[in-house]
């Protein structure tokens, strides 16, 4: 069906009736993988960019589970889209070797409109390689407001919510194991406190520090997460548990709250059926750390493009003008629909936005501090460390050991200073 809309919109710009082949009209079929939660404002974009360019789009869908290895090891075959939707984080970059496989936009318009968002994001060694449009993803607690009125803003506090949970029947945190990447988030919310102004961070990338130190704030966000399953705080189905049952646990009031990132709005209003009225009277957003109420954020996969170079003149222009239409006049109109708010400061907050997204801003805006690993290659073995940790396989300092080495070897073979 795809194809053949494609083929009518190429005809209809062509001439009624005309039979010229795309190669004369200048009209291409562009692949773009994408992830499989793109909300519908996003892949609504894509068709408007088919119809205004008469181009067509080929989606090749990621599932969110696993995106990013599936699209790792993908790309390590030598297969290439014509526009990758993936993570704008600095170790996410690095993984795709930029300099030899991807166009550098540097020059391109969007960047000065973007205030210092490509000091930390989507560049690296002074080139810019992505196209961000979307929010950074903030991480924090989800909460349901009828269940738990005052939300924990540190550890500390979690663990007496906790307690207090349980004892009349609700699941106080409902943790997706079965998706595995859901289990990263509260280790590295209880980060937050240590990594202000990226500290610990740059302490683990410069290898002045490692995540296996004594005394180190990773080992210690580990123990904090073991505790917390040793007291009963996570639902029983832990271990097969995916990321939607989250969601819908907590709009229905089974589990008081879900540590995840404000990505996942659109599966949380999913879990609700689709009533946004629901999600505002029973979720609310907090930041979380250690000791603090602080959000941490990443810079997201949702909305951050790509060019990888491709050796097809024809598509890969056809792909800078994707580039330029999401960056462009458009993008006013994709934050309008999305109701999320934007990153060119030209472009005005949307209005209608939903009271749990206002949440997240407020959130974000009092105090954010970006995620520790943000800039640190090899972390991608975290979330298979937390499946180890969660059935008992492996100790935080243990885990800790393990990652620190993958961290190593990544570091080096990405040449990074210091190691």
């Amino acid at each position: 069906m795809r194809a053949l809309l494609g083929a009518v919109i190429a005809l209809s710009l062509v001439g009624c009736g005309s039979t010229a082949p795309a190669e004369e009209t200048g009209q291409v079929k562009l692949t773009l993988w994408h992830n499989s939660a793109d909300p519908a404002p996003l892949l609504e974009m894509y068709k408007k960019f088919e119809k205004q360019s008469g181009h067509t789009i080929e989606l090749i869908s990621i599932p969110s589970d696993g995106f990013e290895d599936t699209t790792q090891t993908k790309w390590a075959t030598g297969e290439r889209p014509d526009i990758l939707e993936y993570h704008a984080t600095v170790s996410g970059l690095l993984a795709l070797n930029p300099a030899e496989n991807l166009r550098d936009l540097s020059g391109e318009a969007y960047i000065a409109r973007s205030g210092d968002l490509y000091q930390a994001a989507g560049s690296v060694n002074g080139k810019v390689y992505a196209a961000i449009t979307g929010f950074p993803q903030v991480f924090g607690l989800y909460y349901n407001k009828k269940l738990l009125p005052e939300p924990p803003k540190s550890f500390a506090e979690l663990s007496t919510a906790c307690a207090s949970l349980k004892s009349s029947g609700v699941t106080p945190v409902f943790e997706a194991g079965g998706s595995i990447w859901p289990t990263q988030i509260l280790p590295i919310l209880y980060l937050a406190d240590a990594n202000q102004a990226n500290a610990y961070g740059k302490a683990i990338a410069g290898h002045s520090s490692t995540l296996a130190d004594s005394g180190s704030p990773f080992v210690a966000g580990l123990s904090a997460y073991a505790k917390l399953k040793a007291d009963g705080c996570f639902n029983k189905d832990i271990v097969t548990a995916k990321f939607e049952d989250s969601m819908k646990a907590l709009v229905t009031g089974k589990a008081a709250m879900v540590a995840q990132h404000s990505d996942m709005l659109p599966a949380l209003l999913a879990a609700a059926g689709g009533d946004q009225k629901t999600v505002d009277e029973n979720v609310g957003f907090v930041g979380l750390s250690s000791a603090k109420p602080l959000v941490t954020y990443a810079p997201g996969p949702i909305g951050t493009f790509y060019l990888p170079k491709t050796g097809d003149a024809a598509r890969e222009k056809a792909a800078l003008d994707f580039v330029r239409f999401m960056t462009g006049p458009a993008y006013a109109e994709y934050i309008a629909a999305s109701k999320t708010f934007p990153v060119l400061k030209d472009v005005p907050d949307p209005e209608g936005v939903s009271s749990v997204l206002q949440d997240v801003k407020k959130a974000y805006d009092t105090g954010a501090v970006i995620a520790f690993n943000s800039d640190i290659p090899g972390m991608g073995g975290l979330a298979q460390l937390m499946s180890e940790l969660i059935a008992g396989q492996k100790d935080p300092q243990t885990a800790a050991t393990q990652l620190q080495s993958q961290v190593e070897q990544a570091a080096k073979a990405a040449g990074l200073p210091g190691w």
